[in-house]
């Protein structure tokens, strides 16, 4: 029998992924994705094509509440 983690914020799920920054168990109803604007080599590329290095890629940062609110990227509009 393979044990499963739970969530780390309800203890009731199952987890789906873990917090970026704090390493948090989360399931999916606590795991909160933030897409930010990201200027590096790697999101100037899609699918080996490469695109004007004006333009800028899109990460999504999967972290918890506690650590949405205290990072530097929320800005009030994520809950």
């Amino acid at each position: 029998m393979v044990a499963t983690k739970l969530c780390g914020v309800c203890g009731k799920e199952e987890m789906v992924d873990v917090c970026e920054i704090c390493g948090i168990p989360l399931c999916a109803k606590h795991l909160k994705r933030i897409p930010l604007e990201e200027k590096t080599p790697t999101a100037e590329g899609i699918a080996g094509v490469f695109i004007s290095p004006v333009r800028f890629g899109t990460k999504v940062r999967k972290v918890c509440r506690k650590c949405m609110m205290e990072s530097e990227f929320y800005e009030g509009e994520y809950f």
